[in-house]
C-alpha cells in the first residue's frame, strides 16, 4: 500500500468521520467576550475544560461509551471509561480527583459487570468513585456516560501549540489488541503502583516546563489525535511515520487507528525533548520526536521515500474548535492578560 493510499483510507474511517462530524453539528462556540487566554481554557478542544480557581485550574471531562460496547463488554466498557477519562485529566498535566456516571441498562447483571469495571479502573488509578445516576429497565439501551474531575497546577493545553515546537509520541508497548478492535490495552496484569506512576509523567513535564502542549491519543487514532493537537491553533505539521514506535508486527495501517489505554502526542521546545524521553522511559514507556509544527496549517505525513499530505484546515475543518484567531488578539493585547504561572505567556 502506497501512502498515499494509506492515507486516503485513514481519512474515511468511521471514527474520522465522526470527529468529522463534530464539525458540521456543533456550532463554534462565541469567543467575541474572551479577553484572557485563562477564559478560552475552558472552552472546547483540549482533553477537558479547565477553569482556574485561585492558584490552580479545576479540570472537567466527560466520557460516553458506544452502546454496541457497553452491551457486548460491559466489564471493558465501565473500565474503559474511567481510563479514558483519567487520560483526559492527565494529557492536561494533571491529577485526577473523583468520577460520576450515569448507567442506563436493561439486566441487573450486565449493569453490575459495569460497575465492576469502573470501580475497579478507579481502584487501579486511584480515582474516587463517588456517585452517580442508575437507570434499569427493560426500555433502556445499554449506555454509560462517566464524568471526571480534576485538578492541575500548570496546563499542557493545545492553545499553547506554536510553531517550530517539536511533535513527541508516548506510547505503552507493551500491550495487545482487544480482540476484534483497535483497542490497544496496555492494563491487563499491570499493578496500580505502576498504571498511576506512568500517568504521573504527565503532571511532571507541566510543572517542570518541559512540554508545552498535549493531546492523548483517542479513538480516532495517531493521526486524527495529531489534527485535534493541531487545529485550535490553525497550526501544520511535517510528521516521520517511520520515528512513530511500532511492535513489527503490526501494520501501518491498523498501527495508526489505535486507540490505546495509553498513548499521548506533546510538543515542546528541542533543548527538553531528550529530558522528556527520559521521563516516560524511567516508566517503561517509549517515547520519540516524530516530527515539528509549522504555520502552513498543512499535516505532512513523510514516509520512507514518499511524502503526502493528511490534512490541510484550509480546506477542511476536523472537528471545527479552531481558536487561531482569537488567539492572535489575545496576543496583540498581551498586556491586558492576567497570568497565573506564567500561562499567559503562550498567548
Amino acid at each position: 500500500m502506497s501512502l498515499n493510499q494509506l492515507l486516503e483510507f485513514l481519512r474515511h474511517t468511521p471514527a474520522m468521520l465522526s470527529k468529522q462530524a463534530i464539525a458540521e453539528s456543533v456550532s463554534m462556540p462565541n469567543v467575541e467576550g474572551v479577553n484572557t487566554l485563562q477564559a478560552l481554557y475552558a472552552y472546547p478542544g483540549d482533553d477537558t475544560a479547565a477553569v482556574a480557581l485561585q492558584d490552580q485550574y479545576l479540570l472537567h471531562a466527560c466520557e460516553g461509551m458506544l452502546p454496541s460496547f457497553v452491551a457486548n463488554y460491559p466489564y471493558f466498557a465501565g473500565w474503559s471509561a474511567v481510563m479514558a477519562n483519567v487520560s483526559d485529566i492527565a494529557a492536561m498535566g494533571g491529577q485526577a480527583l473523583s468520577v460520576v456516571n450515569s448507567i442506563w441498562h436493561r439486566d441487573t447483571e450486565q449493569a453490575q459487570l459495569l460497575m465492576h469495571g469502573m470501580q475497579d479502573a478507579c481502584t487501579a488509578y486511584g480515582v474516587a468513585l463517588v456517585g452517580g445516576h442508575s437507570n434499569i429497565g427493560m426500555q433502556y439501551q445499554p449506555t454509560l456516560s462517566v464524568a471526571i474531575q480534576g485538578t492541575a497546577q500548570k496546563l499542557l493545553s493545545i492553545l499553547h501549540v506554536k510553531p517550530q515546537q517539536k511533535i513527541l509520541i508516548a506510547l505503552n508497548l507493551h500491550g495487545q489488541f482487544h480482540p476484534n478492535t483497535v483497542y490497544w490495552k496496555c492494563f491487563e496484569r499491570v499493578s496500580g503502583r505502576i498504571l498511576q506512576a506512568q500517568l504521573a509523567v504527565l503532571p511532571q513535564l507541566a510543572e517542570q516546563d518541559l512540554a508545552h502542549a498535549a493531546r492523548d491519543i483517542s479513538n480516532a487514532g495517531i493521526l486524527g489525535s495529531l489534527l485535534m493537537l493541531l487545529e485550535a491553533t490553525g497550526s501544520g505539521a511535517n510528521i516521520n511515520l517511520d520515528r512513530i514506535p511500532k511492535p513489527r508486527w503490526v501494520d501501518w495501517q491498523t498501527w495508526l487507528q489505535i486507540f490505546p489505554s495509553y498513548g499521548f502526542l506533546l510538543t515542546a521546545d528541542e533543548d527538553k525533548c531528550q529530558d522528556i524521553i527520559e521521563l516516560f522511559e524511567s516508566q517503561d514507556i517509549c517515547c520519540a520526536v516524530i516530527g515539528e509544527s509549522n504555520a502552513t496549517s498543512k499535516v505532512q505525513i513523510h514516509h520512507q521515500q514518499e511524502s503526502d499530505c493528511f490534512w490541510d484546515f484550509q480546506q477542511q475543518r476536523f472537528t471545527g474548535f479552531d481558536y487561531a484567531d482569537i488567539l492572535k488578539k489575545l496576543m496583540s493585547n498581551s498586556s491586558s492578560i492576567e497570568p497565573m504561572n506564567q500561562e499567559a505567556t503562550y498567548a
